[in-house]
């Protein structure tokens, strides 16, 4: 697998250009900037342990870059200028407990890590999974959970997916750059392997993208990590619904550059935000109960 790929986010095949959004009224961010996003600010909010973990450089206020994917509802999407979700909120609240201004832009999903390892960013909220072949590229610092999970038309019939071996015959909608598309293509392998049909895959810049593809009739499926399944087919007006059960449960959460000194910060803030109920009452607002973890671990071996 490909250090670059993510969850929820699964998939490495050449993209499809479109320009078409998910019809949900959902508006992915454009450009150098960034959207705008909530911006922690110096307060009296402050945490002095959280703060303490801070580099040097930080430790009297300052500045966090962070790369971002806000096109992945409810973890992180547009709506009008402004940018929200679960990720928006987090990194605001941690963003506080550090003392710090928190400045967001927008970046392609597969270009993230890449981006971490030359140090343009100092943070990434993007859905990742925590994978032992991810860590080896990147910091991480886990703050949710999730699983795989895939959506179908709602007048569907070829039956549940409950693995990656149901995806045989189909054609499937995946994010670039995530492990959703590496899965499929080993599936792909061990379909034809065994005599079955082979797995057709799409590969898409975002996850709308992906969605709408199948929304559209241009593919039978699309996969995801199952914090955001649920929410894009409440949200699709009856035009979808989830093919199956959730599996390949993993942990997600923050990606840094490898031996980035705020990871110890952030995952001391995430503490600190399970223990003053900020952490349950972002994921409650978002209905995404069943994605919290009860510990932030780092990940930076």
């Amino acid at each position: 697998m490909n250090n670059n790929s993510q969850p929820r986010h699964a998939l490495k095949k050449p993209m499809v250009a479109s320009s078409a959004l998910l019809a949900l009224g959902l508006l992915t961010a454009c450009g150098g900037n960034g959207a705008a996003a909530p911006a922690a600010s110096t307060s009296a909010q402050a945490d002095a342990e959280v703060q303490a973990l801070l580099p040097e450089e930080l430790k009297k206020g300052g500045t966090i870059e962070i790369a971002v994917d806000s096109a992945y509802p409810p973890m992180d999407f547009m709506q009008g200028d402004k940018m929200v979700g679960i990720e928006p909120e987090m990194w605001t609240a941690a963003g506080e407990l550090m003392g710090l201004q928190v400045k967001p832009t927008t970046v392609a999903f597969d270009a993230i890590v890449p981006a971490l390892q030359s140090q343009r960013y100092q943070a990434s909220f993007a859905g990742f999974w925590i994978t032992e072949e991810r860590t080896k590229a990147v910091d991480m610092v886990s703050f949710f959970q999730s699983g795989s999970q895939y959506l179908v038309r709602t007048d569907d019939s070829k039956g549940p997916i409950d693995s990656f071996a149901d995806l045989c015959g189909r054609s499937v909608a995946l994010q670039s750059g995530s492990y959703e598309m590496t899965y499929a293509e080993d599936a792909g392998k061990e379909c034809e392997a065994a005599g079955k049909p082979a797995v057709e895959i799409q590969g898409y810049k975002t996850q709308d993208q992906a969605t709408l593809a199948v929304t559209s009739g241009r593919a039978d499926t699309t996969g995801m990590g199952a914090v955001v399944a649920g929410y894009v087919a409440q949200q699709s007006n009856g035009k979808l619904k989830t093919a199956g059960k959730v599996f390949h449960n993993v942990e997600g959460g923050i990606a840094l550059p490898k031996g980035s000194k705020l990871s110890a910060a952030f995952q001391k803030a995430f503490t600190k935000l399970m223990g003053n109920g900020k952490y349950d009452e972002i994921f409650a607002k978002w209905g995404l109960e069943s994605a919290k973890i009860t510990e932030s671990k780092a990940h930076t071996s």
